[in-house]
């Protein structure tokens, strides 16, 4: 008898394995995937710090799951451990940025993504890699903010549209520091409808902290998070990335971010069809089930209008670029003067910037 041939496992489906390890809805494993003998160590490590899976990875070798030999495994903990220094720069970053800002007379901010999540979703802080600052300010206070960290060196890419249009319509500004480091100062968690929607005070009201080099910082609240990872997998991207993918996951899979919990803030955000598409997103693309979210999307999909999915769509489709989705988002405006304010600064600004600028990242 012909001994049966087994196609060799791809390094994306590792990878999406090691994106669900530990879950409780992960419905394979990393140890159940053959064979992957066929797969060069250094590429596959290369592979995972490319999709932001090393300490994962770093995981499944320290446990068994994936069998390195010495040199691969050195060479594993050798970039893991230059992702974790680069991190710890950022999080350094992060409190030399508090300081600036108090020095300005105050910001009020949160940390978004990155640091935020390694310290207060993470088991382990090392299994979570970021690549830049992620910042929430108040629109009252981004022109201060802007301020203070240009007068430490660093600058921006494209210039404000036109006078105020930073504080009232953009959704971030990304700052380079002197060092390299980018800061997106993020005035919304989001462009476009789903932006204007977001009631911006109550993050700020429900907010929580974690500890950097013995400080409290802020961040969004745990319920917040989930969303915003929602928001940010669906609205971000066409095709989410990976770890973006695995943190929303990760809060699926917690009992205390059940559908009863988390979806009446979703409702209260005008957010439902963007919570129901990252649902499937999260369920098409890991090897994973959450079957109350997923009972909950199927339920809900029929309740919300067809309208609702359609702003979600033009919104993946055009990105940042002017289309129509910016017209929907103009007409979300809840004043006559915003409106105006809007459509003047944006047709300015379109006049003033070179036509590859992105009309939606400032």
């Amino acid at each position: 008898m012909n001994d049966q041939q087994v196609a060799p496992v791809h390094p994306d489906n590792v990878m999406k394995a090691l994106a669900v390890r530990g879950l409780r809805g992960a419905q394979v494993s990393v140890a159940d995937l053959a064979p992957i003998d066929h797969l060069d160590p250094r590429s596959f490590v290369g592979v995972a710090e490319a999709t932001r899976m090393l300490g994962p990875m770093l995981g499944a070798v320290h446990d068994g799951e994936l069998d390195f030999d010495d040199d691969s495994t050195r060479y594993l903990i050798e970039r893991h451990e230059a992702n974790m220094l680069w991190a710890i720069k950022l999080e350094a970053r992060i409190l030399e940025m508090r300081d600036l800002f108090a020095a300005a007379g105050g910001v009020r901010h949160l940390i978004l993504k990155g640091s935020a999540i390694a310290h207060l979703d993470e088991d382990d802080p090392a299994m979570r890699s970021t690549s830049d600052v992620d910042v929430l300010v108040a629109g009252d206070d981004l022109d201060r903010a802007v301020g203070a960290l240009s007068a430490d060196g660093a600058t921006r890419q494209f210039p404000q549209r036109r006078p105020g249009w930073d504080r009232t319509f953009a959704k971030s500004v990304t700052m380079t520091g002197t060092d390299a480091i980018e800061i997106d100062l993020h005035r919304m968690l989001c462009d476009g409808v789903f932006g204007v929607r977001l009631p911006l005070e109550e993050l700020f009201a429900e907010s929580t902290t974690f500890e950097l080099g013995g400080e409290p910082v802020g961040a969004l609240s745990r319920p917040h998070r989930f969303l915003h990872a929602a928001w940010h997998a669906v609205l971000g991207s066409r095709h989410p990335k990976l770890l973006n993918l695995r943190d929303l996951a990760r809060y699926m899979d917690s009992p205390a971010l059940a559908p009863d919990a988390i979806a009446p803030i979703a409702r209260h955000w005008g957010g439902e069809a963007v919570l129901v598409t990252a649902i499937r997103e999260v369920h098409d693309a890991l090897p994973f089930e959450s079957p109350a979210w997923a009972d909950w999307a199927h339920q809900t999909t029929p309740t919300i209008p067809q309208r609702e999915f359609d702003l979600v769509e033009r919104h993946r489709n055009e990105g940042s670029s002017f289309g129509r989705a910016k017209i929907d988002m103009w007409r979300e405006l809840p004043s006559l003067r915003l409106k105006s304010a809007y459509a003047w600064g944006a047709v300015v600004g379109r006049l003033r910037r070179s036509s590859d600028a992105p009309a939606g990242s400032e």
